[in-house]
Parts: structure tokens; C-alpha cells; sequence
């Protein structure tokens, strides 16, 4: 973003916005495409590789559940030769795709925070300060949220996706791209898995319930409560989505040097003033610098022209 521009503000963010919505348009086809060319050294980079893994960590446990079911005894073996043709099959799915991706991009976000500013990206601020509630049941919401934090920054290390943690829409897609790459064999084995793995599902607290229900205790937002240093990146991206009624995954990659547009009108948009949003970028994206008529922005106006982008989910 061009700090000399004559442009007014408005105009700058849109332009900006458009951009970036183009950006968007084109994430999706060419992740698969760089996913399909896997292994090719010039598309190996850390989030491909993250995305990729994570389909390949689903896979792997729909055949392992699957053979299991059928009373294989050797699941790894089952599993090996078919893995990669059900991951490309769940991969095909855009949604799938950005959801994954949006996941790589927190998590490399939350590692650079922590590199560069100290932020811890498991227990920040906010949330030690929730643990420490007097109020039983927040504590209670902030201990369960800590651990799926713990847990969602050693899965992506390990480049895995655990079904449980998949959203509702994008469980269900693999499960019947699963039942479809079986092409009528198995079926049995396949209902008493897929039934055993809804029944888990249920029984676990997931990681963005979690944190959604944090977001919405904090009410309104605020200073704090969108302050990426105080509440960590997976907060604030729920925090984010919830004030806007949009997707936590389009947030995600908001966060991308490629969006400053929407995150700079999304922001705004939430409530957070100009000041606070500068703050935000120096830790974000410290090398950009935010043109010099931004504070003239109005709250509405950017929820006005975030509008107009008619952008509200991934995808």
C-alpha cells in the first residue's frame, strides 16, 4: 500500500481490496495445482507441504478406521497403497483445500509472532488471564482451550489434521469421498468406521468451538480483545469472525501479505481504531506501512466496502 497515494482513502482500501479479492479467487485452483505437482522442488515450499500432509493425515485415518472395522490386522499395510488416491480425491474439494491452508497460515503466523515479538502462541495473555477467572465455568472453557491449542500446534508439526477438528460440512465431505473411493466394496466395514468416528466426533471438544465460545464471552470487541499480542492469533481470528459474521478461514489468510486490504478494512470494520490498528501491523506485517489518510476511516465505511467485496467465506 502506497503511503504517497492521492487517492482517497476509501478509494485506496477498495482498489486494495479488489486486489486482493482476485488473489482469492485464484488461491484455491492453484494450491491443487502446486498439490498435484508435489515433490517438485519448486513447489515445496512449507505451506504446500503443510496442506498436503494434512490430506494425507486424513486419509490415513479413514483407512486405518476402516480397516480396523473389517478386522484387518495390518492397518498400515491397508492403508499404505490407498492413501494417496483418497487424499487427492479429499483434496479435490476447494473448501477442503482453503481450510487446510488457513490452517498453515495461523499456525506460521503465530510462529513468526513468537519469533519476533515473543508471543506465545499457546497460552497468551488473554488466555492465562481467563484461567485464572474466579468464574468456574470460564476457567474451566480457558483450560480445555489451552490443551487444544497445545494439541493444534503439535499436529501441525507433525503436518497432521485430526477428523475430529475438521468443521462439520468438511468432515462429512470426507467422509463420503471416502465411501465413494470404495466403489461399493467394504461397505459394511465402512458404516460401522464412519459411525464410530461420528460417535468420537461428538464426544470431543473441538478446538474452534472452543474458541469461538472464548470470543463470544468476550462480548463486543474491544482494544483487547483485538489485540493480536494480547489474545494470539487463533483468538483473534475467531474474535475477527465473529464481529463480522465471516469465515474464520477467509481471516486467516487475511492475515496474508497478499490481503492488507481486507485486513486492514476488517479491522477497522470490528471496531478497532486507527491507532490500535497500526499496532496490529507492526506485528503482522511490520514492513508495510498504512497510508497516511487512514485514520479518516470510518467503522461503517469499512463494513460498507468490505460489503461490496460480497466476500464472506473462503472459497
Amino acid at each position: 500500500m502506497n503511503q504517497r497515494s492521492q487517492a482517497p482513502i476509501e478509494d485506496v482500501l477498495t482498489a486494495e481490496l479488489a486486489r486482493g479479492d482476485i488473489v482469492l479467487g485464484t488461491a484455491g485452483p492453484m494450491l491443487g495445482m502446486l498439490l498435484a505437482n508435489y515433490g517438485n522442488a519448486l513447489f515445496s515450499d512449507e505451506v504446500v507441504a503443510q496442506v498436503r500432509g494434512m490430506g494425507a493425515h486424513v486419509a490415513r485415518q479413514l483407512l486405518f478406521a476402516q480397516a480396523n472395522a473389517a478386522g484387518i490386522d495390518d492397518a498400515l499395510g491397508f492403508a499404505g497403497p490407498r492413501c494417496d488416491d483418497l487424499a487427492d480425491s479429499v483434496m479435490q474439494d476447494l473448501a477442503f483445500l482453503g481450510h487446510c491452508h488457513a490452517l498453515a497460515l495461523e499456525h506460521r503466523l503465530a510462529v513468526r509472532l513468537e519469533g519476533r515479538s515473543g508471543i506465545d502462541p499457546v497460552l497468551s495473555p488473554a488466555l492465562q488471564a481467563l484461567i485464572a477467572s474466579s468464574d468456574g465455568e470460564t476457567a474451566r472453557l480457558a483450560m480445555q482451550l489451552l490443551s487444544a491449542q497445545a494439541r493444534f500446534f503439535q499436529q501441525q508439526r507433525r503436518m497432521e489434521l485430526p477428523l475430529e477438528e475438521l468443521p462439520d460440512p468438511l468432515f462429512e465431505h470426507a467422509i463420503s469421498t471416502w465411501r465413494a473411493s470404495a466403489d461399493g466394496t467394504d461397505e459394511n466395514a465402512i458404516e460401522q468406521a464412519a459411525q464410530r468416528l461420528h460417535d468420537s466426533r461428538k464426544a470431543q471438544a473441538h478446538r474452534l468451538s472452543l474458541l469461538d465460545q472464548v470470543a463470544a464471552r468476550s462480548g463486543k470487541p474491544d482494544k483487547q480483545s483485538l489485540s493480536i499480542g494480547n489474545v494470539g492469533v487463533a483468538i483473534f481470528l475467531s474474535t475477527l469472525a465473529r464481529a463480522l459474521d465471516q469465515g474464520r478461514d477467509l481471516l486467516a489468510l487475511a492475515t496474508d501479505e497478499s490481503q492488507v486490504g481486507r485486513l486492514t478494512l476488517a479491522l477497522r470494520a470490528a471496531g478497532a481504531k486507527p491507532d490500535q490498528i497500526a499496532e496490529q501491523f507492526v506485528l503482522i506485517h511490520p514492513d508495510i506501512t498504512l497510508p497516511a489518510a487512514f485514520d479518516t476511516l470510518r467503522a461503517d465505511r469499512a463494513g460498507a466496502i468490505l460489503a461490496q467485496s460480497g466476500r464472506k467465506e473462503l472459497g
